[in-house]
């Protein structure tokens, strides 16, 4: 694979399914490596990271979500997964059109490459597709993530304080909301 391209994972395809412990290991490097809020606090259990993956591929199957996933040449030159975003879908009667944009994570290994803005643009595209034109997300304030999307398109909504709990000291950190209509 010369080019990385951002694709649609599929949960009856053997070879995607076979991808979870990898998608675990991201989330888990970028909470270990970056101190980034993600649900989980260390120490990490990689046991239960991949639960937490298993029950997002079976929203998949559902379809409550959609994932999206890149891939990248390691130093190898082997393609390894690199990434990976989420767009969760609630489907509820008074706003079918809305959704929201979970675990944007990048591996460490495979940064400053465009690959999250091959992920969210692969997103918006499905998300259109599906009639879901106004998306929403949050972030740590003051993570790179924060400067990041508006360079998406999304606009700053405002900030929540004591939000999250931190991975590094447990303090409790702010979130800033962000949305973008399609």
């Amino acid at each position: 694979m010369s080019e990385s391209v951002a694709i649609l994972f599929d949960p009856a395809n053997p070879q995607h399914t076979s991808l979870i412990p990898a998608f675990a290991d991201i989330h888990i490097a970028c909470i270990e490596t970056d101190h980034m809020i993600a649900n989980f606090i260390p120490p990490l259990k990689r046991d239960v990271v991949i639960a937490w993956w298993n029950d997002r591929v079976a929203d998949v199957v559902d379809g409550k979500r959609l994932i999206f996933m890149v891939f990248a040449q390691d130093a190898e030159g082997q393609d390894q997964l690199a990434g990976y975003v989420i767009l969760y879908r609630p489907l509820i009667e008074d706003g079918p059109f809305r959704a929201f944009v979970e675990k944007l994570l990048v591996s460490p290994n495979f940064r400053r490459r465009g690959l999250a803005r091959k992920l969210m643009e692969k997103l918006d595209t499905e998300a259109k597709l599906r009639g879901q034109t106004l998306l929403m997300v949050d972030t740590e304030t003051g993570s790179p993530a924060e400067s990041m999307y508006p360079k998406f398109g999304y606009i700053r909504l405002g900030v929540i304080p004591n939000y999250a709990v931190s991975p590094k000291g447990g303090s409790l950190m702010p979130n800033t909301f962000f949305w973008k209509q399609l």
